[in-house]
């Protein structure tokens, strides 16, 4: 039985690995240029197939996953000019991996359903490295059979977690966020104060990764704070998408609201870490 064509549309720090996975495990992947030219020339050495715009790569793809920055340029992907959604076929199905608000999955879901097509939130969870190592947490929300369908290639790029219908995935995806994200904010405060006594910033992360501090964010730290300022907007988006999907069902999160409430243009004016 030949395999499906995977469209891949969002060639990123996270998505070019993850597109690289496909291409090593025998998928066709077609692709367009989103953002940069950089990465889809360096996946052409494995294969990967260019189309003019997510338009073309929609119309030849059985499973088209889409991993862009947020809600806008997802619609501009899907429904901008040229978009996705005008040249997809009965029976394929969308794969949402961008961390986006539930209830936008939700409505776009009852949309493609009217034409006979799937949609699956699955955001991701384990950075770049799990991209690259294909340990990633697969964050998927919708039917069964669609996410049976999409398995093969997702197992590609980690394990598949099944969270509900659709819009759970993201759901699921905004939770741990909530707990990472913040814990990044944690991190630099801790070792802010233990630098402002004199302790030394390598002792001090030793100490986290083999205590009772120990994260995914601690362990991971060096990239993390390589990455701060760039991924700042991103971050602050997620949360603020969280506390959104909390306030829809009357939950309080008092210590997000905190969060927020911080001056980030300050922070991210001085966010390199001790």
């Amino acid at each position: 039985m030949a395999r499906e064509t995977i469209g891949f549309i969002g060639l990123g720090d996270m998505g070019e690995p993850m597109a690289a996975r496909l291409l090593d495990h025998g998928f066709r992947v077609l692709s367009c240029v989103h953002r940069r030219r950089e990465a889809i020339e360096a996946l052409k050495l494995k294969g990967i197939v260019e189309k003019r715009n997510p338009r073309e790569v929609a119309a030849e793809s059985d499973i088209l996953v889409t991993i862009v920055i947020d809600q806008e340029q997802t619609e501009h992907v899907l429904r901008g000019l040229d978009g996705a959604v005008a040249s997809m076929r009965p029976g394929s199905t969308l794969v949402i991996m961008s961390t986006l608000a539930p209830v936008y999955c939700q409505a776009l879901a009852a949309e493609l359903r009217a034409k006979s097509i799937d949609l699956v939130d699955c955001p991701v969870s384990g950075a770049r490295i799990g991209a690259e190592k294909g340990t990633l947490a697969l964050i998927a929300g919708g039917d069964l059979t669609a996410i049976e369908r999409c398995r093969a290639p997702l197992e590609t790029m980690g394990t598949i977690y099944n969270c509900g219908p659709v819009g759970m995935g993201m759901v699921t995806k905004l939770a741990n966020n909530a707990v990472s994200l913040m814990t990044v904010s944690l991190v630099l405060e801790a070792r802010a104060m233990a630098a402002a006594h004199g302790v030394d910033m390598e002792t001090v992360m030793a100490v986290m990764r083999n205590g009772t501090a120990n994260s995914f964010i601690v362990q991971a730290w060096g990239w993390i704070e390589a990455n701060l300022e760039r991924g700042l907007p991103i971050m602050l988006k997620d949360l603020r998408a969280c506390r959104d999907a909390a306030a829809a069902k009357g939950i309080p999160m008092t210590m997000l609201d905190t969060h927020l409430a911080k001056d980030w243009d300050h922070i991210a004016a001085n966010m390199k870490s001790p």
